[in-house]
């Protein structure tokens, strides 16, 4: 029941997150959206940086509340609710915006540290790993290899 709660989390998250991509795409790329940085003003920049920064907090923070066993489960949890939310944000945006129209379109990916420019199958394809690594992880294969240690 915890993986699915967690699922609905990253699944709302990635509306939530699309919701704002929506709005800012609107603002600053009025004529559609092409891979590349506009000429964002740099209070918009960086409020965007701590809206993408809040977001990992609000990740972690759900992975931690979830996990009982130690480190391994928080990273498992993580990872999974980092790769459905990444996936779904994807997913929101198609429905939304019809956007992008091939996973070989280039996207902004994060701008923490720098920028992040690539095309939308590496999010994706990095995040079904995470999320295959998570169950892996959940499933109990790492277990005897952490057991103990916190």
């Amino acid at each position: 029941m915890r993986i699915v709660l967690l699922a609905l989390f990253a699944v709302a998250m990635a509306f939530v997150e699309s919701a704002v991509v929506v709005y800012l795409r609107g603002l600053f790329y009025p004529e559609g959206f092409y891979g590349t940085l506009a000429a964002i003003p740099v209070f918009y920049y960086g409020t965007e940086v701590f809206r993408e920064a809040a977001t990992i907090v609000m990740l972690a923070a759900v992975a931690l509340l979830a996990a009982r066993r130690g480190w391994w489960e928080r990273v498992a949890y993580f990872l999974f609710c980092f790769g459905v939310w990444d996936i779904f944000y994807y997913v929101w945006l198609y429905a939304l915006l019809g956007w992008p129209p091939s996973l070989l379109t280039n996207d902004l990916l994060f701008l923490i540290p720098v920028p992040w420019v690539a095309p939308v199958a590496a999010p994706v394809a990095a995040s079904a790993v995470m999320i295959a690594a998570s169950v892996w992880m959940l499933a109990g294969r790492t277990r005897s290899l952490f057991e103990g240690t916190e």
